[in-house]
């Protein structure tokens, strides 16, 4: 099995790459190619890969390089993990739309940022595709790129390339569903639990307890509606009494961080926005972590101190399960709908749990969405098809009425001057725009 992956020097994704190809899958034979135009960064994860697939006894091969269609070539899986520029392109929007008094607009996902951030990364996407299509067409797309279900609506909706999308933001950690059990006093094994809706948007569909099948949402709610909550510190009280405004507006509990939630929706006072670029690590950090790797590469410092911060999403998992036809669950994956949240339209991409086995993925039905949320869910999902047409075919006025569709923008007049000063802000990044 050939695993690609793009943003080959993240220290935050490759890492959990590594960890899960090497000491948790132990996938023998595989090989993996990271790619990154920062060489150094990616040369020295491969250095890493090597010497704990040595200490381990794993044999596998792992490389560096800054050519991608050279590390295509007969891919099985391409892993991407990358954003063009990111903080300093993230400041570019977020300066333009202080000047024009929209700064909470300066968002990863929604709004205006979400816009132009999401004009790049399918830029992207659609270049590894065409790519793809040459070299290694019957391989599948891991996402983790945001704004994930743009990226994913367009590699779905313009090529021929499969895709899914990965981000466990529902889970609100790297262990699992541990918040929400723990506000009725119990641990993430002693529940079940089911969320589903857009990714940094879905819902608390399901709660039972795993040994007797109680419902528990009712509790949930009842928690969440008396403001008993004084055993929970203020931040925890901030996002409860934002999740229950939005639970007496839209009928369900928010899975996930509010503030995530809140990207797709109107200016809210009690929001913490974004000031500062949404990106792992300092120019300090990255330079001592990056050492670090160079002496883990050379056998002089254990390999565990790679794997302190990593990523809570796991493709390699799922690429393992679809390489071997072997059977496997995922509680949130973002793929097209298919029937799994009954009302919605089936090629939507949604954020669902799944099942896998005999080499496909099977999305898993979901209890109805009260009609409120169902239909915001909707409204959004349109806003993201209207993004995804703008960015592929370049065409300025799709952009406008993705404007005009999207909640989250309030001032319709300074958004159409932001999103001229941006296009131009990025010419180079959007050629698609200025042709």
């Amino acid at each position: 099995m050939k695993i690609v992956l793009i943003g080959g020097g993240s220290f935050v994704f490759a890492p959990t790459v590594l960890e899960d190809i090497i000491v948790k899958e132990r996938l023998a034979g595989c090989e993996l190619v990271l790619v990154d135009p920062n060489l150094d960064a990616a040369e020295g994860m491969a250095a890493a890969a090597r010497e704990i697939a040595r200490q381990l006894e794993v044999d596998m091969l792992a490389t560096a390089t800054v050519n991608r269609r050279e590390a295509l070539i007969g891919a099985d899986f391409v892993i991407v993990s990358a954003s063009v520029q990111g903080a300093r392109r993230w400041q570019i929007d977020f300066d333009i739309l202080h000047a024009l008094g929209m700064a909470d607009q300066a968002r990863e996902c929604g709004g205006m940022g979400g816009l132009m951030n999401a004009f790049r990364s399918i830029t992207l996407i659609m270049d590894i595709c065409r790519d793809m299509d040459e070299l290694c067409p019957q391989a599948w797309i891991l996402d983790v790129t945001n704004p994930l279900p743009r990226v994913v609506t367009a590699a779905a909706r313009y090529s021929s390339i499969r895709i899914a999308g990965f981000c466990n933001i529902a889970y609100r950690g790297a262990e699992g569903y541990t918040f929400l059990p723990k506000l009725l006093g119990k641990s993430a094994s002693e529940v079940s639990i089911v969320t589903a809706g857009l990714n940094h948007f879905a819902w608390v569909m399901e709660i039972k307890d795993s040994r007797t099948g109680e419902d528990l949402l009712p509790k949930l709610i009842q928690y969440i509606e008396e403001e008993n909550w004084s055993d929970q510190d203020e931040e925890t009280q901030r996002e409860l009494r934002i999740s229950k405004r939005w639970l007496r507006e839209y009928g369900a509990i928010a899975a996930g961080h509010v503030d995530h939630h809140a990207e797709y929706l109107p200016y809210q006072e009690d929001i913490h926005y974004t000031t500062a670029p949404p990106y792992h690590g300092s120019f300090e950090e990255r330079s001592r972590r990056l050492e670090e790797l160079k002496q883990i590469g050379a056998g002089k410092m254990h390999y565990d101190r790679l794997f302190d911060h990593g990523s809570w999403e796991h493709p390699v998992a799922l690429a393992h399960a679809l390489y071997t036809g072997s059977g496997l669950q995922i509680d949130i994956l973002n793929v097209k709908n298919d029937g799994a949240i009954p009302g919605f339209p089936s090629d939507r991409i949604v954020e669902i749990p799944v099942t896998v086995s005999g080499g496909m993925i099977h999305p898993v039905e979901v209890p109805d969405f009260p009609e409120p949320l169902l239909q915001l869910c909707r409204a959004i999902s349109d806003v993201h098809e209207l993004v995804v047409e703008a960015a592929v075919t370049g065409n300025v006025s799709i952009a406008k009425k993705a404007i005009d569709a999207d909640p989250a923008i309030e001032n319709k007049e300074a958004a159409y001057q932001a999103l001229e000063q941006m296009l131009e802000s990025h010419a180079d990044l959007l050629p698609q725009f200025h042709s």
